[in-house]
């Protein structure tokens, strides 16, 4: 037992599920609290407040929680959120790759979110309105901070960063690009968002690995946040696809282009560097042995959503 013991409290896997657990349930206190002042003030989600504040409790349970794993664990905080890309030679490749995911993840996958809620609906689903504070004039800087760059930074810290480089060296590169888009897509516990941000945090994930950094991902998480607030402040109703904001045709090259850039994106990524490390033995289990609470938590609340 005290090998076992010893093992998990040694293991990095173990260090980045306890990362991602610590922030799953800091966020979810953090918005019960937030919830219960928001019902005394009769402070409603329509309210600019309410949805600038709301964006900001992730942000601030991953910047807590990560930097409490890495000061328990003594993990360095540069190896938990390496900055600097490698080769160094290669920095514009990856920014350049990280563009094209961006472009190719949120105009040609638009349609998953939109074909899942339709089926969800079959069983009664009924989607719950997504609320943007006022993007008018200058007001759309403030949203771009709030709503795009804080989330790209702390969203990347926490997955790019603290889950990914700790569990993929001993759960191998595969792995961990898989268990991440699934945790990532769980965090943000949106039944019909699903198959999209599993998507992108897959793509996310192989970026990092390639780069060997976070800040290509942070640029893409960016562009994609970025791109639907200036869409919506421009007037273009950003819930279903490409095919409702522009003629057809349009719409149509919208999406070629956007499909090419996803595969040469994802082609570059793929075979653009050293083979993908294999997993050790155990790793997995000991990154879910920590995370398995965050897991279970966002799970209830992904289920829940559905109701």
């Amino acid at each position: 037992m005290n090998n076992g013991d010893n093992v998990f409290s040694g293991s990095k896997s173990a260090a980045g599920g306890l990362a991602f657990s610590a922030a799953v349930l800091a966020y979810i206190a953090l918005s019960l609290v937030f919830s219960i002042i928001c019902s005394a003030a009769g402070l409603g989600p329509e309210s600019d407040a309410f949805v600038y504040v709301s964006y900001l409790l992730a942000p601030a349970a991953v910047c807590v929680s990560v930097s409490v794993v890495c000061k328990l664990k003594k993990l360095p905080f540069a190896q938990v959120l390496p900055v600097k890309m490698s080769p160094p030679a290669s920095s514009v490749k990856w920014l350049g790759i990280s563009v094209l995911l961006a472009f190719g993840l949120l105009f040609s996958l638009s349609w998953l979110n939109v074909a899942f809620e339709k089926f969800l609906s079959l069983f009664g689903y009924e989607s719950e309105v997504g609320y943007f504070p006022d993007l008018g004039g200058a007001r759309v800087l403030a949203a771009l901070l709030v709503m795009a760059a804080v989330p790209a930074l702390f969203e990347e810290t926490l997955f790019r960063g603290a889950v990914l480089f700790c569990m993929r060296e001993e759960a191998g590169d595969l792995n961990s690009v898989f268990i991440g888009g699934m945790c990532f897509a769980l965090f943000h516990a949106s039944p019909v968002q699903t198959f999209y941000q599993f998507a992108c945090g897959c793509a996310f994930a192989l970026l990092a690995i390639r780069a060997r950094s976070v800040l290509p991902c942070m640029l893409a998480h960016f562009l994609n946040n970025a791109v639907i607030i200036v869409l919506q402040a421009c007037g273009v109703e950003t819930a279903g696809s490409v095919f409702d904001w522009v003629p057809v045709w349009a719409a149509v090259l919208i999406t070629v282009l956007s499909a090419l850039s996803l595969i040469a994106g994802t082609l570059l990524l793929v075979f653009g560097g050293q083979p993908l490390a294999k997993p050790q033995k155990g790793g997995v289990k000991y990154f879910f042995v920590t995370a398995a609470a965050g897991i279970f938590a966002l799970a209830v609340l992904w289920i829940s959503g559905l109701f």
